[in-house]
């Protein structure tokens, strides 16, 4: 797979992308940017505009907005002057001024009213000039500003000019930036026509328990006069006229919902509608949509323990983390269709929702979140502190701003004001702190949210410093090693009750709200970070433990996909698949499994060691987050695994009678089996089955087991053991020898004994077995340096390629590092044999197995958690001597095997290593 990735791949966008494209056809993002609020006259200005750089800030001295004509360069709108879509690609440019003609298309001519310019989102200090006269100016970088722009058109052709200062100020709202930044204009640009007085804002509070709809609609300023209001279904029957009273800007309207159709992550109905306003020349048309669903949290009936609830039914929140980058557009994505693919993504791996991680997403993102049925966590992005008035102001006016902005999306259940205490802490060094008067500032906007958005929950922190003070959402952060999860949850789950000071501040305590984690894994768990690593097989335990205990209202997995120094996605950065080989192990298994309701948990132990023929007996249990029926439900299972000759192993087969209950996890009957007498490594596979036989849930507990034996007359060697090693790059002996590798060309030798009581005329040739996959140049093995600090730790081209992160060995995916394998035999040509690739998924158990463990959860020793090439392994290759060759061996005592790599590098697994317990070995076949 390994393709070494930096900051200049994404940077490799050329003008020519976009030199064909004209203002007319083919722009980019095309759309309606507002699904979810468009008047009937519209007209796109995304496309190529021209620009220039202010790197020194003199365009206003200069008066740069009267020469647009020595704007020279050319930038594609909608895309930040930063990203490597614009064209521009300067990150370090702090004032860019933007110029562009346009004139009224047929629609908007023909159409009565006044002619608004809108952007749907530029960061930061926007100045607008058309035709040579100052229109305005906004401040803020994540939600729409709009300017009258009628008193200044002119007939045909009119000149639009923009600067957009985007300083980085830690009291501005800014997010995650440093992975790429939005600077400028980065949604899209449009003109409408509205009346003089038009809607400002139509909100939808659905009432599922009564069915019925209340419609608050905000008129742009008050009227004279009373003003007609109507709301008429498209795809429904729903229809209202009403009369906003004179003098008043704001009113509500109440309607029922007849033959009421629910939003669910099955069947996400949409409410289409048109809101009319005023008459005549005055009237105003906007069509929207809304969702009947309820958001709320419910106690589940019998358990001293809360969940989320969509319309009434608990639901157990499977999220992951949403950086939502795009590796050329950045903040911006570059279609409408990538954008629906994201919720799709999202879905094809069994999860129900996103967490937007501190962006104010782009609403056409959050319209096929709504369309397709996927649930949001939606963050106000931070600032990055400490928390003066500038910045709480700047905060402010975002917060309610993107709250008003999104408030009809049906998918979004919760607001999430902070995250890690960002921008909260004062002072510093040994004198930072979260105050109590921001604890109350932090309070006071849990209260404000709720009061402007009754229908979602309101997160006031997502923490990780144990410091909540007002919440809906009893959530916390925690990054361990798989082995540390039991432990940790246990503690995290005997603390979790209603008048609880865990996890809160300032004497304030836990309320009767759900509890769950808001961003999980092992990244951060391992000293520097994992790096990019398979992240199944922590996955799959940290699975395992978070469904044994259902008082964990859900899990958040950190992440959604890769980006820039973070290589523990579900996705790559570029959206390709990582490739987690579950099906190879399990037919038919897949990420879907570990998302299932209804959940089998064989064993409890990833690191068990059993002896050959031994009879054990495996605990289970089934957890069930759901209220769905599952009765009359079996567990199948069969034990399978591997010989220490890489012989497929199959051992006995059985099925227990299930039992399930609602939002428990209910220990099963014992499975109770003997590991067959040459099986080396194995599985037990569970399979949940219906009464009909359909499989509802896959899962396995690996094993190894020792005394299995070698075939008869079978000689192998550890793969340190070789006698000579030469190459190009460099050769290491990993996981303790139990591995070996070189990088570029070269070759291992290896020396076999023929054993002693071989009887020479019985033999009729041999066979040399061995697991090899290629070997990518792996930077961190090749540059001079300290790696500990590199990965994801710091963003730096070092910090963007996947393999220098000290713990990394990057996880199997679409991309390919294939390499040529010669095999001779006491120097004479055997064979060749092309190696696909130099893999690291769930397949390459027994490298997960040898992973020497740090402390303890809770235990302070000082032994670091690090990985040795987790979950790397090959393929295992079996290829015959002639019986010439084997007879000159018999004679001289010994076979000399020669493993040399033509291109691509080698690996070598042992026993312990890979995914076959097999060392490097030669079988004599004899008549017997």
């Amino acid at each position: 797979m390994k393709l070494t990735l930096s900051l200049l791949i994404f940077c490799c966008f050329s003008f020519a992308s976009f030199a064909a494209l004209n203002a007319t056809e083919n722009i980019p993002l095309k759309e309606h940017p507002r699904p979810g609020f468009q008047r009937q006259t519209f007209q796109n200005l995304n496309g190529i505009w021209s620009f220039r750089s202010d790197k020194k800030n003199r365009g206003m001295k200069q008066q740069w907005q009267k020469h647009p004509e020595k704007f020279e360069k050319q930038i594609l709108i909608p895309f930040s002057w930063a990203s490597p879509k614009s064209g521009i690609e300067e990150s370090d440019v702090h004032y860019g001024w933007y110029t562009r003609e346009f004139t009224l298309n047929d629609e908007l001519t023909a159409s009565g009213g006044e002619t608004y310019l809108v952007f749907m989102a530029s960061d930061f200090h926007s100045t607008v000039w058309l035709n040579g006269q100052k229109v305005g100016e906004h401040r803020g970088g994540y939600v729409p500003f709009d300017f009258n722009i009628q008193p200044y058109l002119q007939q045909g052709k009119n000149r639009l000019v923009v600067r957009v200062e985007d300083r980085d100020l830690d009291n501005r709202p800014a997010g995650k930036q440093y992975y790429g930044n939005a600077r400028g204009i980065w949604q899209t640009v449009y003109l409408e026509k509205r009346p003089d007085v038009f809607i400002q804002q139509v909100h939808f509070l659905p009432n599922i328990d009564k069915k019925e709809v209340t419609v608050r609609i905000t008129l742009s300023r008050k009227t004279e006069t009373d003003w007609p209001f109507s709301l008429t279904g498209n795809n429904n029957r729903l229809h209202i006229e009403e009369t906003i009273p004179a003098n008043d800007k704001m009113a509500e309207f109440t309607l029922p919902v007849k033959n009421m159709h629910l939003w669910d992550l099955n069947n996400p109905f949409l409410y289409d509608v048109t809101v009319t306003t005023g008459n005549n020349s005055q009237t105003d048309v906007v069509h929207t949509y809304f969702g009947m669903r309820k958001i709320s949290s419910v106690k589940l009936p019998g358990q001293d323990f809360w969940y989320v609830a969509l319309n009434n039914k608990p639901i157990y929140l499977r999220l992951t983390l949403d950086q939502s980058y795009h590796p050329e557009g950045f903040y911006t994505f570059p279609s409408d269709a990538f954008m629906k693919d994201e919720i799709e993504r999202a879905k094809a791996l069994g999860l129900n929702g996103l967490r937007i991680h501190i962006k104010a997403e782009i609403p056409r993102k959050l319209y096929w979140a709504d369309k397709l049925g996927l649930l949001i966590m939606e963050d106000i992005p931070n600032f990055w502190g400490p928390p003066t008035p500038e910045a709480k102001k700047n905060w402010e006016e975002l917060a309610v701003a993107e709250i008003n902005r999104d408030f009809n999306h049906p998918s979004i259940f919760s607001w999430v004001l902070f995250n890690e205490t960002w921008g909260l802490f004062s002072g510093k060094g040994d004198n930072r702190r979260y105050t109590p008067a921001t604890q109350q500032w932090v309070a006071n906007w849990y209260h404000k949210a709720k009061e402007m958005d009754p229908t979602r929950l309101v997160e006031d922190n997502s923490p990780c410093n144990y410091d909540h003070v007002e919440t809906d959402l009893n959530t916390w952060h925690a990054y361990l090693p798989a082995r540390q999860w039991s432990d940790f949850l246990d503690n995290v789950v005997a603390k979790t009750f209603p008048g609880s000071t865990f996890n809160f501040i300032g004497g304030n305590k836990q309320g009767e709200v759900p509890m769950l984690n808001s961003e999980c894994g092992a990244v951060w768990g391992y000293a520097g970070s994992t790096g990019d690593i398979d992240l199944t097989w922590e996955y799959h335990i940290m699975m395992n433990e978070f469904r044994r205990r259902p008082k964990i209202a859900g899990f958040l997995f950190t992440e959604f996909h890769d980006v820039i120094n973070e290589w523990n996605g579900y996705y790559r950065f570029d959206r390709s698949k990582k490739i987690f080989g579950l099906s190879e192990l399990v037919p038919g298994m897949s990420m879907q499994d570990f998302h299932s309701d209804h959940y089998v948990i064989p064993g409890n132990d990833f690191f068990k060691v059993y002896n050959a023929g031994e009879k054990i007996s495996i605990p289970v249990t089934i957890s069930s987050v759901t209220n769905g029926n599952l009765e009359h439900a079996t567990i199948s299972w069969y034990v399978k695994g591997y010989s220490p000759s890489g012989k497929l192993i199959e051992g006995e087969t059985g099925s227990v009678p299930a039992v399930v209950k609602a939002f428990e996890a209910i220990p099963q009957q014992d499975i109770t089996t003997t590991i067959p007498g040459n099986l080396a490594s194995g599985m037990l596979v569970t399979l949940l089955k219906d009464e009909n036989g359909n499989i509802v849930n896959r899962n396995f507990l690996p094993f190894r087991a020792t005394g299995a034996k070698l075939p008869e007359n079978t000689v192998a060697v550890s793969p340190s053991q070789f006698s000579k090693a030469d190459w190009s790059l460099k050769y290491r002996k990993p996981q303790e020898g139990k591995k070996v590798w070189g990088m570029g060309t070269g070759y291992f030798e290896y020396q076999f004994k023929v054993p002693a009581n071989l009887p020479e005329d019985n033999v009729t040739g041999a066979v040399f077995r061995c697991e090899v996959a290629s070997r990518y140049p792996q930077s961190k093995y090749l540059e001079i340096g300290d790696t500990e600090n590199i990965g994801m730790t710091i963003v730096t081209e070092k910090g963007t390629d996947p393999g220098y992160g000290q713990n990394s060995y990057p996880q199997t995916d679409e991309k390919r590092y294939s390499g040529l394998l010669s095999i001779s035999i006491d120097r004479k040509p055997l064979n060749q044999i092309h190696l696909d690739d130099d893999p690291a998924d769930h397949q390459g158990m027994l490298s997960w197995m040898n992973q020497e463990p740090g402390d303890k959860w809770g235990e302070n020793t000082g032994k670091k958690w690090m990985l040795d090439e987790a979950g790397s392994y090959g393929y295992l290759i079996s290829v015959g001597l002639s019986l010439e060759q084997v007879k000159e061996a018999v004679k001289k005592g010994f076979i000399t095997v020669r493993l040399t790599s033509e291109k691509g590098g080698l690996s070598i697994y042992g026993a312990e290593s890979g995914k076959y317990p097999v060392n490097p070995q030669i079988e004599f076949l004899t008549n017997e």
